[in-house]
């Protein structure tokens, strides 16, 4: 196909222009660009200038951005090598005939760009890679450099958009170009890879065949096949153009070359077939350049996110540990408020719903007081305490969730029950709770029968020169006695709560802050004052459960007098019922139960121990059931709620803007400071995101 007018408009120049302007912002280093494009101008210029690598620090970026040499009229002689100087030292790499200093390297992955514009030029331009060598030349190269040339050919070749010029000297064994081998594991089905077979003209008397068997495909064939090109000799160097090309013309036109086909010899058929190859790659390709500019872009924003904000300075460290104690202090009110619909967190993570799971735990303290606090059962238990035996719906509050999915629920159904162990976390996840908090204690389960037998022998072994009336030592003997399950369940249960609370302020703080390192010291932080909230939780309940059970047995609620009364007069009523009758009117008319009084008084024995023991068990049981109801609400609202939920000194207002504003420099540094390789990562992700806006923008237009 030769080169005309039609075949450069197929490619498009606006489109190719811009692929071109991509590169220049560095683009192609995170979105694969086709990397041969043409170039058109209507007037004659040279323009030489530097794209700084990827690498490039602000400072040294903006620096070789201002190395810009335009509108120059030639390339000749002395100019281009003044120019190629000051380049090289503006780069910092030696120029011809310069000594290489120590720590200097020969190549750098900083771009040289020479552009020749004009409107008799042709339309092409090719990123020309070093290359590669297997052994480092003294006072020249260093194995430093050898890394660093196959480095740079392999970000170029890798490329799936990038067209290979493997460029092979005709004189020299093809099985041993390392190049061919290199293109095959990269390009593995040949579509990119172009052969350039160079100096045919120092090729031996007799090895010319071999040569053109390659052109011809019939040895070492590529999908793409060979073009052979004629380079200017040592003596052609101070050629023109226009006599190179017609000393290349001369010479395929001598025997045996002139057998080649046409379109696979000389530099024009070269640039002919690239142009070909060019408009393919880009018509399939450059319309997925502007998606993955887009998804690239979202993922390296998404990743900066991830980072957070900058904290190289102490006021953006300040303003960074400000905005976390914000955010947890809002999810940690509307986990308090059970407004569960404020924040994403709480359909994702149960245990934050923490207002839920301490009612849960208040619930199911109450009726394990209720059900296992006593040590014997009291006769004829009430109503309340059989309906209590009974529940079963405290132990699933949790476990059907109106806010969550039933497919996100650990259990099937006919489990229910099995989940409230996994609502309560583990002591073993959180160690640094070891001292304070306790594996759960065991109680003991209530005996069922022998109340009376039990207050008899106990009135009987304190009893003195009482008349009418037992010891006033009895009945707080048999209190502490009969409540002493009550200290397992109240420490159970608190230690319940402080491990939901300890379990809610670690994980909101995964879910603010998602640096590892910036989290443990934070919890480094915090973490003395945690444990001192909980020690003062724990110790108030032993408080609680000291004026308890050894304190006074006071009470001013009336129910106890109430339900005193009512335990006695059922007590006569049962006594008087078995000398009792019924009574009918004169017509036959049931009229009620009657009892002759002789026996009423015979019914009810004054002064004997067993009616003792029956008074000081009524006694003993109407002053249980008030003083139950009151212990748990205050361990409740004293022990759980003030101490570790709502109240100011709560474990949860640890963590407040009130707590940083007292951190010195370097407490800030120690805690927010960002590691070098987040603050590199950083800096990456802003050039990598600016390079892409721009990218974007320049599509745009």
């Amino acid at each position: 196909m030769g080169s005309t007018a039609e075949d450069v408009q197929l490619a498009d120049p606006t489109l190719l222009d811009k692929i071109d302007k991509l590169r220049e912002l560095n683009v192609s280093e995170y979105i694969p660009l086709p990397q041969i494009t043409f170039r058109r101008d209507q007037r004659e210029s040279i323009t030489v200038s530097i794209i700084p690598s990827p690498a490039s620090n602000s400072e040294r970026a903006e620096r070789l951005r201002a190395f810009r040499k335009e509108n120059l009229k030639s390339l000749e002689g002395q100019s281009f090598v003044s120019i190629l100087k000051e380049a090289c030292d503006t780069m910092g790499i030696p120029s011809s005939g310069d000594v290489l200093t120590a720590g200097q390297s020969t190549f750098t992955e900083d771009v040289l760009k020479i552009e020749l514009c004009g409107p008799q030029r042709q339309h092409l331009s090719v990123i020309d890679i070093p290359g590669i060598f297997r052994a480092p030349t003294p006072g020249v190269t260093t194995k430093a450099d050898m890394e660093l040339v196959r480095r740079i050919v392999y970000s170029y070749i890798e490329n799936e958009r990038t067209i290979i010029l493997a460029v092979i000297p005709a004189p020299t064994d093809i099985a041993t170009q390392e190049i061919l081998t290199i293109a095959d594991g990269v390009d593995r089905h040949g579509e990119r890879t172009l052969g350039v077979l160079t100096k045919p003209d120092l090729v031996d008397k007799g090895g010319e065949e071999g040569v053109m068997d390659l052109v011809r495909g019939k040895r070492n064939p590529l999908r793409l096949g060979y073009c052979i090109v004629r380079n200017r000799g040592q003596q052609d160097v101070l050629m023109n153009s226009s006599d190179r090309h017609q000393k290349e013309i001369g010479f395929f036109a001598t025997h045996p070359w002139a057998t080649l086909d046409k379109d696979r010899v000389g530099i024009q058929a070269l640039k002919d077939r690239l142009r070909e190859l060019l408009v393919d790659i880009t018509r399939r390709e450059f319309p997925k350049v502007r998606q993955e500019i887009d998804k690239r872009l979202v993922a390296s924003q998404r990743e900066l996110s991830l980072l957070g904000p900058s904290r190289e300075s102490q006021e953006q460290q300040h303003r960074y540990l400000l905005d976390l104690t914000t955010r947890f202090q809002k999810i940690t009110d509307a986990a308090l408020d059970a407004h569960y619909g404020r924040h994403d967190e709480f359909s994702k993570r149960r245990f934050l719903k923490l207002a839920t799971i301490v009612c849960w735990l208040n619930e199911k303290f109450s009726d394990k007081v209720t059900t296992t606090g006593h040590t014997v059962e009291f006769n004829e238990p009430d109503e309340e305490q059989n309906l209590l035996f009974g529940a079963s719906g405290v132990e699933l509050q949790l476990d059907v969730d109106e806010h969550e999915d039933k497919d996100d629920d650990p259990e099937p159904s006919h489990k229910k029950g099995a989940q409230a162990k996994e609502i309560l976390p583990s002591l073993n996840d959180y160690p640094e709770l070891s001292e304070d908090v306790e594996p759960e204690r065991v109680c003991v389960s209530p005996r069922k029968e022998g109340v009376l037998e039990w207050i008899e022998k106990v009135y009987r072994s304190s009893r003195g020169f009482e008349l009418g009336t037992f010891s006033p030592a009895v009945v707080p003997t048999l209190w502490k006695e009969q409540c002493k399950n009550w200290e397992a369940l109240a420490l159970n249960y608190i230690d319940s709560v402080i491990l939901v609370v300890h379990r809610f302020i670690r994980g909101l703080l995964t879910v603010i802050c998602v640096d590892v390192r910036v989290r443990s010291n934070i919890f480094i932080l915090i973490e003395e004052a945690l444990l001192e909230g909980y020690k003062d939780a724990i110790n108030h309940v032993r408080f609680i459960l000291s004026v308890e059970r050894s304190g006074t047995l006071v009470t001013t609620n009336h129910y106890f007098s109430d339900n005193l009364e009512k335990a006695r007069l059922e007590r006569v009523r049962l006594a008087m019922e078995k000398h009792s009758w019924e009574t009918d009117d004169e017509h036959g008319k049931p009229l009620g139960k009657a009892v002759m009084l002789d026996s009423a008084l015979q019914s009810v024995p004054m002064g004997n121990a067993q009616y003792t023991a029956q008074d000081i068990h009524d006694i003993l049981k109407a002053y249980y059931k008030v003083a139950r109801k009151r212990f748990v609400d205050t361990v409740c609202i004293q022990g759980a709620d003030y101490h570790l939920v709502t109240g100011p000194k709560s474990p949860l207002r640890v963590f407040s803007p009130g707590l940083i504003s007292k951190l010195n420099s370097d407490k800030l540094d120690f805690i927010a400071g960002e590691e070098m390789v987040s603050r590199r990562r950083r800096q990456a992700l802003n050039q990598e995101i600016e390079a892409l806006k721009k990218g974007k923008r320049l599509l745009a237009i």
